[in-house]
């Protein structure tokens, strides 16, 4: 049954083929027309249902609701108004006058600790 099945397939996919090859211009059309239609029915779907873009990470509900997740949030913010007021004052320690070397090694294990505590790493 299969093999019968299997065979008339592709019989019709051979017929077809044969159809392509004797018109190709109606092909061109059926395709050309699709093509519009598709564009067409983009358009309308960004005009009428715009996409819905948003620039700040919404914390899914799930987590929110944990008193756990509530609290290493607060920490992770803590830890980073730690971090943003000592970069603060080494910025206002610059402006009076040169930084020495431990300064500037200061500086970047702050900005790498930031950036972790910024990604959630």
């Amino acid at each position: 049954m299969f093999t019968l099945n299997y065979n008339s397939i592709k019989e019709n996919l051979l017929r077809l083929k044969e159809w392509i090859y004797m018109h190709p211009q109606k092909v061109y059309r059926y395709v050309m027309v699709v093509l519009v239609i598709s564009f067409g029915l983009i358009f309308i779907q960004y005009y009428f249902f715009k996409p819905k873009l948003s620039t700040v990470n919404k914390i899914p509900t799930m987590y929110t609701e944990s008193d756990q997740i509530k609290a290493d949030m607060d920490k992770n913010d803590q830890k980073i108004n730690v971090i943003v007021n000592e970069l603060q004052s080494l910025k206002k320690k610059r402006e009076g006058g040169p930084l020495s070397k431990n300064d500037s090694l200061r500086i970047e294990y702050l900005f790498n600790q930031y950036q972790k505590l910024k990604n959630g790493l």
